[in-house]
């Protein structure tokens, strides 16, 4: 199997978790308006000084909450504007002791807004570095995995925008998560129309990218039985074909069905139909390099005749990507080694590109 890759850019990702904290500061600015409406000469006031919550103010919050034991939803609001507001917030709250065990315990409770509220809190105090990572994963992370089962949508966003965080910033966090079960879980949600299929996909993202040696024999054979789930006109299928090459999921040690190829070449023919960059090109070509090596041609479906793959190589070898040469030459060599045409004709009809 061809497994050599290329560094992928984590821009997009980081985008979209700043413009989740944006949202997520607006959403604050909301409550507490709701929450200090003593009389509409004071909600401006009461509201400005929220903006400028400094670290004096987090570590005031925290000794109270972990005094009385518990959080309001003011405080978990306050504290989660507090943490949008830099790591010098979040580093005050998180030393001192037993004051993310009472955000934690708000997720324990009977009731669904506060459980919202505190992942929300704790969504915004993972932007921090990896240690406060660490332990989120390890105080709250059973509660959030559990949460992706609920149907409270708000609350499964809030869970995997906070995983999101902790797998982007910490792989002993990540690994701790994916003992949990999380990359099943994950990939539901990210077959499902119903889901969060944009969140979950950039959780799958994260895995693949920082977390790939904790991904179990078990994830991998879950994702290859249940490939065929996830429908290219999805939302999030830009990552699917990364996901699939880089956790190996077309290996020699994958048992892949009619059903779940079918879905690969689907995948591959819509990647080439879309605008999608290079990079998602080449992994999609490497997914089907890969397949081709398993040397069953009944699962190659419409890639098996000849002369539609050499179609499809003529069309990305004229679009002269180094890179993507390299390995649609890889994909070429593969199918050759099926024997399913001559190969000298195969070969004068393409126009590969120096």
């Amino acid at each position: 199997m061809d497994t050599e890759t290329t560094p992928l850019e984590n821009i997009h990702l980081r985008s979209k978790i700043r413009g989740y904290a944006r949202d997520q500061r607006l959403e604050c600015r909301m409550k507490a308006k709701d929450a200090l409406r003593i009389g509409l000469g004071q909600v401006k006031e009461e509201v400005a000084a929220l903006e400028s919550l400094g670290t004096k103010d987090v570590v005031g919050m925290a000794g109270r909450i972990k005094r009385r034991k518990h959080a309001t939803s003011e405080d978990l609001c306050r504290l989660s504007l507090a943490f949008l507001q830099g790591n010098d917030n979040i580093n005050a709250f998180a030393v001192i002791p037993g004051a993310i065990q009472v955000l934690v315990k708000e997720l324990t409770g009977p009731h669904i807004q506060r459980h919202i509220d505190a992942v929300e809190c704790l969504c915004n105090l993972s932007l921090g570095e990896a240690h406060i990572s660490e332990k989120i994963a390890s105080l709250a992370g059973s509660y959030m995995v559990t949460y992706l089962d609920g149907k409270e949508e708000r609350l499964k966003k809030a869970c995997l925008w906070t995983l999101a965080n902790i797998l982007a910033t910490c792989e002993k966090a990540g690994r701790t998560l994916l003992q949990m079960q999380l990359v099943p879980k994950l990939w539901r949600l990210y077959s499902d129309p119903n889901g969060c299929q944009e969140d979950a996909g950039i959780c799958l993202f994260l895995v693949a990218t920082h977390c790939l040696q904790h991904v179990s024999a078990e994830d991998r054979r879950y994702i290859a039985q249940n490939l065929h789930e996830k429908k290219p006109e999805d939302p999030a299928s830009e990552y699917f074909m990364y996901i699939v090459h880089q956790m190996e999921i077309v290996g020699q040690d994958q048992e892949l069905g009619a059903p779940q190829a079918e879905c690969l070449v689907h995948f591959f023919e819509a990647t080439l139909a879309s605008s999608v960059g290079s990079l998602s090109l080449i992994y999609a070509v490497r997914v089907m390099a890969n397949l081709m090596a398993k040397k069953e041609p009944h699962l190659l479906g419409l890639m098996a005749e000849p002369q539609i793959l050499v179609k499809t190589l003529n069309q990305l070898f004229a679009l002269r990507d180094p890179q993507l040469s390299l390995d649609l030459m890889r994909l070429l060599r593969n199918f050759l080694q099926l024997n399913l045409s001559d190969s000298n004709q195969l070969l004068d009809t393409l126009q590969i590109y120096a």
